[in-house]
């Protein structure tokens, strides 16, 4: 298996010798350049996965080293390291497309963290064109689809993408919210500016306010030094605050004022900082029903309901199971460095089957696994337990072949039906349009098998 290749560009040598050691132990090759022109030179030479680049470098500096990188190559993925951390600095690195930046002295963890995500980030951009060709329908930024459910998502994305609004993303955990994020920020004004994304869900309720809006040295223990927030690192960009149903009662107050007001205050700060992007939010929650609870304030959520895109649970997009797979088999395929071949018919007929409460993001997860487990070919015995169950029936077998195969089609049609209305709270004409029949036809079958709301 081939290591992937991580250029250092920095005139500090023990900084060198510190990303060679740690980073050669994590199995990666380690390449060093002292200085700009040399870093370029072996970037075009070796053609490295990922380059950590140090802002202040005699002669070139880091900014000027980054525009002449983006002249031969757009994709490739650099973090910038700086000692002498500024708004105009970091920011700028930001907006020059630079993945993330690190502040000296570096964090071992947090550079294998960075690391891991950017390689994951650029495998997925080096294999984008192929993907697309190999797939069914991809409309843009990796969203794949071409359910009724998933076009008027798009629809609606297109309408408002050119428009300065802010956008509510509302579905379930994994219906792929940041992607019609991304999707948004790519067709808008901004799509060169940088996409900032905050993860409400996942950010201990203490440090939620310092990585929002930044916070100075000393602000409290442990600010050993300033710390940028998303909001300046986002600026003329997007931000994308995703669950933000978690957000304490303190850190709303000084969001709603950020979008009034269009400025932030770093914590331990003295002075506004005028701050100018692009806000789109997703919840997953009720926010009618926190709001009545006092849980969510009501005027910040009339400011981030401008423009609200529902998102279809995957078990809503049944068309599109099979053409996620497919997507999701080939990322796999090329992200582990295997070539499983081929996914058996029972497989598709398991996952078209399943229900999918995790959404996108469950059958992503499940497809992973099989392709680590697989040898040729993707086998049932290659799913979770929960899916290779999905047609099992306790059935009692009648006395002849005839009226086994009519009696098991209907169990199976009646357990079908059930399970579907129950799913879509037993909206008729959603579920007639999942199971692919007319609404009397579904109404008779109701009748037929007797089939009452549990």
């Amino acid at each position: 298996m081939a290591r992937e290749k991580i250029l250092v560009i920095d005139d500090e040598p023990d900084i060198g010798w510190l990303f060679s050691k740690i980073l050669s132990e994590e199995g990666y090759k380690v390449l060093i350049s002292l200085n700009g022109e040399e870093g370029i030179s072996k970037i075009k030479k070796e053609k490295p996965d990922l380059v950590f680049l140090d802002l202040k470098l005699p002669g070139m500096d880091g900014i000027e080293i980054l525009k002449e990188i983006r002249t031969f190559d757009k994709d490739l993925l650099i973090i910038v390291l700086t000692a002498y951390e500024t708004v105009k600095t970091a920011v700028e690195a930001m907006k020059l497309g630079a993945y993330d930046y690190l502040s000296k002295p570096v964090n071992i963890e947090r550079i294998k963290t960075t690391i891991k995500n950017a390689i994951r980030t650029q495998t997925l951009i080096k294999d984008a064109n192929h993907l697309k060709k190999t797939t069914g329908k991809i409309d843009f930024d990796r969203i794949v689809g071409n359910s009724p459910q998933i076009k008027e998502v798009l629809d609606l994305v297109k309408k408002v993408a050119p428009h300065d609004i802010t956008v509510l993303l509302r579905g379930a955990s994994g219906t792929g919210k940041e992607l019609i994020a991304r999707a948004t920020h790519n067709r808008s004004n901004r799509s060169d500016k940088p996409f900032v994304v905050i993860d409400c869900a996942i950010l201990p309720d203490t440090l939620v306010e310092s990585e929002i809006f930044g916070h100075e040295k000393g602000a409290f223990t442990g600010a050993s030094e300033r710390k940028l927030g998303k909001f300046e690192l986002a600026q003329e960009g997007t931000v994308f605050l995703d669950e933000i149903g978690n957000l304490t009662p303190q850190v709303q107050v000084k969001l709603l004022r950020a979008i009034q007001e269009r400025e932030i205050e770093r914590l331990g700060g003295e002075k506004p900082i005028k701050v100018d992007v692009r806000l789109i939010a997703a919840t997953n929650m009720n926010l009618e029903k926190d709001i009545s609870a006092g849980r969510f304030r009501e005027d910040l959520y009339y400011r981030l309901n401008v423009f609200s895109i529902p998102l279809p649970p995957l078990r809503e997009r049944y068309g599109d199971v099979i053409l996620l797979t497919e997507y999701f088999f080939k990322e796999s395929n090329l992200i582990f460095k295997k070539e499983v071949k081929n996914i058996s018919p029972d497989v598709k007929k398991l996952l078209t089957a399943y229900s999918w409460p995790g959404n996108i993001r469950e059958l992503r997860n499940v497809i992973e696994s099989a392709v680590l487990l697989a040898g040729d070919t993707i086998l049932p015995q290659h799913m979770p337990l929960k899916i290779q169950e999905v047609f099992k029936q306790d059935i009692e077998l009648p006395g002849t072949l005839k009226k086994v195969g009519k009696e098991a089609k209907h169990k199976a049609e009646k357990a079908l039906i059930a399970k579907v209305l129950n799913e879509v709270n037993w909206n008729k004409s959603k579920a007639s349009k999942i199971l692919k029949v007319d609404y009397k036809t579904l109404y008779n079958k109701i009748k037929e098998y007797n089939i009452e709301r549990t």
